[in-house]
């Protein structure tokens, strides 16, 4: 359980309430405490009779339930019974747990901005007068724990993330520079340094035997990060914004993917935002709401 000292903003947060985000992969829960924000997290599948007996012992603290997330929707229907439980739009809810989460930590209100969480899937969301969601994609925590347990049988994701900082991507990973002859003049210093193919060296030559777990996982990551930073930072363009807040579960001590999205915003003249305790936005957005 982690708590977060709010200072002055604890009467923006309702204290008869409990905000619950309930994603494929990782279920949140965020309220009240004294003057601290409370924040915790359990894995759906495997803790859910957890989940269960903690919304139990919840029942007698707080008067509201307010659910958000993919699925909630049964637990929701459970409770609703018993509590006053609400059903919140998770897009909603991230906006609503990004601006509060920014203001806390940057003392002032959150601008324009796109807002990338990137969890199972990633949502990309624009922030202006009100929100509109954009879109997404399928990259994201569901695709890289899907693909180390398919190849290396991994399933503990602090352990995966912590191979993979340990990693160098380019003994596997294609650069522009691995193609290009050092003195052809076609290719500048820049470009030669950008990924001409994920796993482009695993090849017919490539030893397998050689293949590195730390390796893989960091190309794997690198591969996530490059495609949705590119796909955000188009879609920034497309709406004249130049914030783009990235958030989610996948963020979670994962320093490679964060590195990667900044380089991305910054080649393409963005400012790439990270914010602390982000991946509990939902959870902070459907209490608060």
């Amino acid at each position: 359980m982690l708590k977060i000292s709010i200072n002055n903003y604890f009467t923006e947060i309702p204290s008869d309430k409990i905000g619950i985000d309930m994603g494929q992969s990782l279920t949140k829960f965020a309220y009240l405490d004294g003057d601290d924000l409370s924040l915790s997290l359990y894995n759906t599948q495997s803790n859910l009779s957890d989940i269960v007996i903690l919304l139990n012992s919840f029942k007698d603290l707080f008067k509201s339930f307010n659910f958000t997330g993919g699925r909630s929707y049964e637990l929701f229907k459970k409770y609703s019974q018993d509590v006053n439980s609400n059903l919140i739009n998770e897009f909603e809810a991230n906006m609503r747990g990004i601006e509060f989460l920014y203001k806390l930590e940057k003392n002032k209100e959150l601008p324009s901005s796109l807002i990338v969480c990137i969890g199972t899937g990633t949502s990309i969301v624009l922030k202006n007068n009100g929100f509109q969601h954009l879109g997404g994609s399928a990259l994201g925590g569901g695709f890289f724990m899907g693909v180390v347990k398919t190849v290396f049988n991994l399933n503990d994701f602090h352990e995966v993330i912590e191979l993979a900082k340990r990693g160098n991507r380019y003994n596997v990973d294609l650069k522009v520079s691995d193609i290009y002859h050092p003195d052809d003049k076609r290719v500048n210093s820049i470009f030669r340094e950008f990924t001409a193919a994920s796993m482009g060296k695993i090849n017919e030559t490539f030893k397998i035997q050689s293949l590195k777990k730390e390796d893989f996982v960091n190309s794997i990551i690198c591969l996530i990060g490059e495609n949705l930073g590119t796909i955000a930072t188009v879609i920034a363009d497309n709406h004249d914004v130049k914030n783009i807040v990235f958030c989610g579960g996948l963020l979670r001590e994962n320093t490679v993917l964060r590195k990667i999205l900044s380089l991305i915003c910054k080649v393409n003249g963005k400012n790439g935002i990270f914010l602390k305790k982000s991946e509990f936005c939902a959870a902070i957005g459907a209490l608060i709401i």
